[in-house]
């Protein structure tokens, strides 16, 4: 077989998309990694999908938004990459204090609650310091911002891996305080019933959002419910699954 006809049967790995952090204040770095002499790069910073007239990635580039960069590789000898995807959230506020009400496992304590307010995304080794683990019923977390401000999206970063038996939440709510007024319900997020987790793949990027009232506060709290026991067709259903949370983030 001609040496291009069997080099065509072949699908390019992914680039890589790497960027000075997942979370940011003001503007963060974005680079794009494929090493193959010849291949291009088409990549796209708005979530769509790199077409024909999608720029031809080049040199770094700055993202100053939160964003969701999506690429992939093409090569004359070779059939197109799949697509990677990475998304990049600016924070509008971080807290001034912070406390964590229920202590996370002494195998997976990271910085105790600094590290849920850092901007550092986790990786995949849920001992490098960033990840809390938990199994408990709830998980409450306080702050306080040094100047009252109104957020209208949390986002909780978790993830999600059945095998390792960590689970996303049940639930979550948050309430915010101003002054002396009365705590007041900011927002809540339920989880969708989840018959198919079997066939969901591993995620160590999972990001819920909680949309919130646009009302300044102070202060607030957060509760989080695990998701529990573990599912019937689970090795271990009816133990308790782990919880793991890594940062706590908001924007307006």
């Amino acid at each position: 077989m001609p040496a291009l006809l069997w080099s065509q049967r072949y699908q390019l790995n992914s680039p890589k998309i790497l960027a000075d952090s997942v979370f940011f204040r003001q503007k963060v770095r974005v680079q794009l990694e494929f090493d193959l002499d010849s291949a291009v790069i088409s990549y796209t910073a708005d979530g769509k999908i790199p077409g024909k007239n999608a720029p031809v990635y080049k040199t770094p580039f700055t993202v100053d938004s939160s964003a969701v960069i999506r690429a992939k590789s093409d090569h004359p000898q070779f059939l197109t990459s799949s697509m990677a995807e990475k998304h990049l959230y600016k924070v509008s506020a971080v807290p001034d204090s912070f406390r964590l009400l229920t202590m996370p496992d002494t195998a997976y304590k990271g910085n105790g609650a600094a590290s849920l307010f850092d901007l550092q995304k986790a990786g995949r080794d849920l001992h490098d310091g960033r990840w809390l683990g938990f199994r408990t019923d709830s998980v409450v977390v306080t702050l306080q911002f040094g100047q009252a401000t109104a957020s209208r999206v949390m986002l909780l970063s978790t993830l999600f891996d059945p095998g390792a038996w960590i689970f996303p939440p049940r639930s979550v709510e948050v309430y915010g305080q101003s002054g002396d007024r009365p705590w007041m319900p900011m927002g809540r997020w339920m989880a969708k019933t989840d018959t198919l987790w079997k066939e969901r793949p591993v995620k160590y990027d999972d990001y819920l959002r909680v949309v919130m009232r646009p009302v300044k506060v102070d202060r607030l709290r957060i509760r989080i419910i695990p998701y529990g026991p573990m599912p019937d067709g689970h090795p271990r259903a009816g133990t308790r699954a782990w919880l793991f949370i890594d940062e706590i983030a908001f924007q307006y």
